[in-house]
């Protein structure tokens, strides 16, 4: 969760598991605990601080602010901008249906931009192909099976180098088509 104003905050007790408020002063980013116990959730820590960090404070701080223009309408009534819960689909193909969706895809976008910029990520891509003693080419999932075994060992290549989750890899391998579906994209430009 990202404070985007001074106030207070409900935040599980540990011990109680309740409720508690707790001060906060604006810029803060409340980090679930959970995400820094084990070695295996550094990814997602990493990703969840920068969603919040580089997402939210970022680019959505001005419409969380009390000297938003537009006053305290809507979703801006709010001082907090809560990190989602559980899975999102991300095909380029959805519509966010709220102001806290498109922020969250926002967010989540640069996050990952930022986590696995475009350049680097590219390099990564040409070095997974020349182990392979390939070419590199856009990976067609559902076509081959050379190209299904390709989608599901890329984004594992990519994690382990940029210390993200796989599902964060996959999102950014497939936001920039590294990775598509063989037949959604066949069939898209055959009726084009």
């Amino acid at each position: 969760m990202t404070a985007f104003d001074d106030g207070r905050i409900d935040v599980a007790n540990e011990n109680t598991g309740l409720p508690e408020p707790i001060p906060v002063k604006k810029g803060t980013i409340v980090i679930d605990t959970s995400l820094t116990v084990s070695k295996r959730s550094i990814p997602r820590l990493r990703f969840t601080m920068m969603h919040e960090g580089a997402g939210h404070w970022l680019l959505h701080r001005k419409a969380f602010s009390a000297d938003n223009p537009f006053g305290p309408a809507g979703v801006y009534k709010n001082q907090f901008l809560a990190a989602k819960e559980g899975r999102d689909d991300y095909n380029s193909s959805k519509k966010e249906k709220t102001d806290n969706q498109r922020m969250e895809r926002q967010a989540d976008f640069m996050s990952s931009a930022v986590l696995m910029p475009r350049p680097a990520l590219r390099n990564s891509f040409r070095e997974f192909f020349r182990y392979y003693d390939d070419k590199p080419r856009r990976i067609f999932r559902g076509v081959s099976p050379v190209d299904d075994s390709h989608a599901e060992q890329l984004p594992e290549y990519v994690a382990k180098i940029y210390n993200v989750s796989k599902r964060a890899a996959l999102i950014r391998l497939e936001k920039l088509t590294a990775i598509v579906d063989g037949r959604i994209w066949r069939a898209h430009f055959d009726n084009s």
